[in-house]
């Protein structure tokens, strides 16, 4: 008994010296055969790491949506920042166009006018009241324009735009108006003395009350179709004068190629 004890440990021995060092004994099976991995899952560490990159991307998508709110919620706020801006910008562009017209008035020339003019307008301030007298504005664009009361005597306003232009109480004495587009322009009681009318267009323009017609210095050719509250005789005194509608003839001379009606302008 004691002898096959001793056997068996000697045995043991043996073995465990063959597998050397840091190897573990392998009994009752080839060498040849690896050996089992324990559990058969994932390193702690693989699993630990896994978990961390999904922790970054979380983070990622976290302050990403954040950022997407921020802007959303601010988008009010900033819309209402741009307004105030546009409108201080505006406020100081009007300012500024303003001071052209007034540093220039009583002085001949355009001096800047024209386009301050056209900006005021634009931007859908008033021109009531305005003082241009002798001011040289040929072609100024003031459609529209509200022009009450507006001092225009001796302005230059050949091949101006004002249609639909808002010109009640104007005083237009002597001022040049040739080739003007006055189409549906307001001209109650406004002042026509000595004004140079000739090629412009009246078309629809408001005629109540208006003073000094019979004292336009020219108006060949004005075109006078469809005016409205015309004062009585108005139409007949400006065909007599060259102005002409929609039923005024124009015959033409068979022995020459000009118009039979051809006037000075």
């Amino acid at each position: 008994m004691r002898r096959s004890r001793r056997s068996l440990v000697a045995g043991a021995i043996v073995v465990g010296l063959a597998a050397g060092p840091g190897r573990p004994a392998v009994t009752g099976q080839s060498r040849s055969q690896p050996a089992a991995v324990s559990g058969g899952g994932p390193s702690p560490w693989s699993v630990g790491l896994a978990n961390a990159v999904n922790l970054l991307r979380l983070v990622e998508v976290t302050i990403l949506l954040a950022g997407v709110y921020q802007l959303w919620a601010r988008r009010d706020e900033r819309r209402k920042s741009d307004q105030e801006a546009a409108r201080i910008a505006r406020k100081a562009a009007n300012y500024q166009a303003w001071q052209v017209v007034n540093s220039a008035q009583g002085k001949g020339g355009s001096g800047g006018r024209i386009d301050a003019l056209e900006d005021l307008n634009r931007n859908g301030i008033s021109l009531a009241g305005v003082r241009l007298d002798g001011a040289w504005l040929e072609n100024v664009g003031l459609a529209g324009a509200q022009l009450r009361n507006a001092s225009l005597r001796e302005a230059n306003l050949h091949g101006s735009d004002l249609h639909n232009a808002n010109l009640e109480s104007a005083d237009l004495t002597d001022a040049t108006l040739i080739g003007a587009d006055l189409r549906d322009a307001h001209l109650k009681a406004a002042i026509l003395t000595g004004a140079h009318l000739a090629t412009a267009d009246l078309r629809g323009a408001d005629l109540t009350g208006v003073r000094e017609w019979q004292l336009i210095k020219s108006a060949s050719y004005l075109n006078i179709d469809g005016v409205r509250n015309a004062p009585a005789g108005f139409r007949d005194w400006m065909v007599a004068h060259g102005a002409v509608d929609s039923t005024t003839p124009e015959p033409i001379d068979t022995d020459s190629t000009y118009s039979s009606l051809f006037r000075a302008i």
